[in-house]
């Protein structure tokens, strides 16, 4: 017996059959369903393009909130070696921003719970501040939630909280610059003072001019240092933080999607319609 045959009940063979021809008028036979029901191809696109777009009006607002921090560089004594310490490596803040207790603290001032916070939480580097050594002194701190107000409040507070912490040697160095200047101060005006009021041999005079010379180097150079402990060293906010909305899901991707499952099971209804509609009638 050949492909082309098939054989009859009796045993006989049927001649003219062909499976590549009997396939051609199944996939004909579905077309012609399908364009016959077309119209619940139609509503099935419609309807499922409205769901996807109740569904992404109905979706949740998450809101952003990110406040720049800069660490600081830290010098030795002298200003002119710069140190790699804990303050400028972002590995320590993120560790102090996922604290326990430093998110209890922001979440006590914001409104919001630890786990929030932390859930939300991304400290990140930002990008084009210089980096060395694995290490990076302007640092992001960013928080997520569904309320703007309490997410830049948190933002701000945990950049607050890392300056703090961070800010213990930079602090020192400003107190005692300062201390130093004033002391040199009082120096000086003691040391014009006596020059003011005359009655000194000519080598005492010229030991307190000299004297005076001294104080006003070192008061000159304290005061740079301290002007970089301020500016270059101090940790510091650069920007605070202020919420924005930020899209949860595209609302475009979810009527396309959503329109797409509702064109399948449009064309998945077009064709069974002939079997699923007499049955419901038959059990009516």
């Amino acid at each position: 017996m050949s492909r082309d045959e098939q054989r009859e009940p009796d045993g006989q063979a049927r001649p003219g059959f062909d499976p590549e021809a009997e396939q051609e008028v199944d996939f004909s036979r579905y077309w012609r369903l399908v364009v016959a029901r077309w119209w619940l191809v139609a509503i099935g696109l419609v309807l499922g393009a409205v769901a996807g777009y109740a569904v992404s009006l109905g979706g949740s607002q998450v809101y952003k909130a990110s406040a720049d921090v800069y660490l600081g560089q830290p010098y030795s004594a002298s200003g002119n070696i710069s140190l790699q310490t804990l303050q400028t490596n972002p590995a320590t803040i993120r560790a102090i921003t996922r604290s326990q207790v430093v998110d209890l603290g922001a979440s006590s001032k914001c409104g919001l719970t630890p786990g929030a916070i932390r859930s939300g939480l991304a400290v990140d580097a930002v990008p084009g501040s210089l980096t060395k050594n694995n290490q990076n002194p302007i640092i992001e701190i960013t928080v997520q939630g569904k309320k703007g107000k309490k997410v830049a409040c948190a933002a701000n507070a945990l950049a607050k909280l890392v300056v703090d912490k961070v800010s213990a040697f930079a602090n020192q160095k400003i107190a005692n610059f300062s201390q130093q200047i004033s002391l040199d101060e009082r120096q000086q005006t003691l040391i014009n003072e006596a020059l003011q009021r005359g009655g000194l041999s000519a080598s005492d005079q010229l030991l307190l001019q000299l004297r005076l010379a001294t104080v006003q180097s070192d008061r000159l150079s304290t005061s740079q240092l301290l002007l970089q402990a301020r500016q270059v060293e101090q940790p510091q906010i650069l920007t605070s933080a202020g919420f924005q909305r930020v899209t949860a899901r595209s609302r475009r991707n979810v009527v396309v999607v959503a329109a797409l499952i509702g064109l399948v099971l449009g064309i998945l209804a077009a064709l069974g319609w002939d079997r699923i509609v007499p049955r419901f009638s038959q059990r009516a």
